[in-house]
């Protein structure tokens, strides 16, 4: 994402976001280690810091500019990685395989369903026996655009920034306590809870917190994040932990360490010369919609990752195993997004800002 006021990226928030983004490969990539202290750890930040980073760039726009924006960075790729997705699902209903298999069910209704729901994980309707079928990490992309709908509609209100934070709080709790009631579609429910993170990042940029942090602090970020993962597994896509409210304090007081994190490696990456580690980071943080589209067909259909385990295992231990799993994994989405650039149409769905569907000359050959 580019920063509200110039076209250039903005070196320790793509760092952030590509730890992130590991994070959140590693954590689908467990095995039998889940659900463990591990998982813990990586969930407690791997989403709420993509919220807090997008509030610390927020800047008020026109309800239809954010909206068109959106829908060509957020849902377009939602559609495209639902499309392949339904594409890979009827090649194995017409020829099937072990390689290109579905992970959750084979059914196109059910398929159907859940794309549309778009909930990150099983869905019960209260009264009935009905199970919607959860559409995975991609859940994110559509709270994310409604999230973002929502924010920018509180701060456009002109009232003090203590009406704001009272709005926020509103939201936030309203999205936890319906939850817990009924999971409504479009994951409307995380995108309330994620108010608090877009918020928090609006007000770590206005207030300048993250220079003000200083090390005893985050010393008891950290120790406080420890202690969390002992028990608390925060499942923001269905808005449930141990302790929700305090998941999603330490969501917040997290991301604040990886932050510092990520300033740290900017700069120690400059003065050591390591240009070629962060340019790694920095290429999985700009690319993370792309990792985390293709992360999920990796998880959905592809049967390779069952495998790695299973040889690795056969020869060494299984934490050897599942560290080359992770490994393959992170290989797999950066071949795709190393590549997408170079694949006609595809790139459009997933890097429209640079590869539009129409282009500048052909908007003008229409004029003429």
């Amino acid at each position: 994402m580019k920063t509200n006021t110039t076209n250039k990226r903005i070196a320790w928030i793509d760092i952030a976001r590509g730890i992130a983004i590991l994070a959140v490969v590693a954590g689908h990539s467990l095995g039998n280690y889940w659900p463990n202290y591990l998982g813990n750890f990586l969930f407690a930040f791997h989403m709420p810091i993509f919220f807090i980073l997008s509030g610390y760039l927020y800047h008020e726009q026109k309800h239809s500019v954010l909206t068109k924006k959106n829908f060509f960075n957020l849902l377009i790729p939602y559609m495209a990685t639902v499309g392949i997705e339904f594409v890979l699902l009827l090649f194995y209903r017409i020829f099937p395989n072990s390689y290109i298999a579905p992970s959750r069910g084979g059914s196109i209704r059910e398929f159907l369903i859940a794309a549309i729901y778009g909930a990150g994980g099983n869905v019960n309707i209260p009264t009935t026996n009905i199970k919607i079928q959860p559409i995975g990490a991609i859940w994110f992309l559509v709270a994310m655009f409604i999230a973002n709908q929502i924010f920018n509609a509180v701060m456009k209100m002109r009232v003090t920034i203590y009406y704001k934070t009272a709005m926020v709080l509103f939201l936030t709790i309203l999205g936890v306590t319906t939850a817990n009631v009924f999971f409504l579609p479009f994951s409307i429910q995380p995108a309330l809870v994620a108010q608090i993170f877009l918020f928090s990042g609006y007000l770590i940029k206005k207030y300048n917190v993250i220079d003000k942090i200083n090390l005893p602090i985050i010393l008891l970020f950290t120790l406080l994040w420890l202690w969390d993962s002992t028990f608390n597994l925060f499942d923001f896509e269905g808005v449930n932990a141990a302790n929700i409210y305090l998941a999603i304090i330490v969501g917040i007081t997290t991301s604040i360490v990886v932050i510092k994190l990520s300033i740290y490696i900017e700069n120690i990456t400059i003065k050591l010369n390591l240009r070629v580690f962060q340019s790694i980071l920095l290429f999985w943080g700009s690319q993370s919609l792309i990792l985390l589209c293709f992360h999920l067909i990796d998880l959905d259909y592809v049967q390779l990752w069952p495998r790695v385990i299973k040889e690795v295992s056969s020869c060494s231990n299984y934490l050897t195993a599942i560290t080359i799993g992770i490994l393959y994994r992170v290989m797999f989405v950066s071949l795709f997004a190393i590549a997408m650039p170079y694949i006609p149409l595809l790139r459009s769905f997933y890097l429209h800002r640079y590869y539009p569907f129409i282009t500048k000359k052909v908007k003008k050959l229409f004029r003429k």
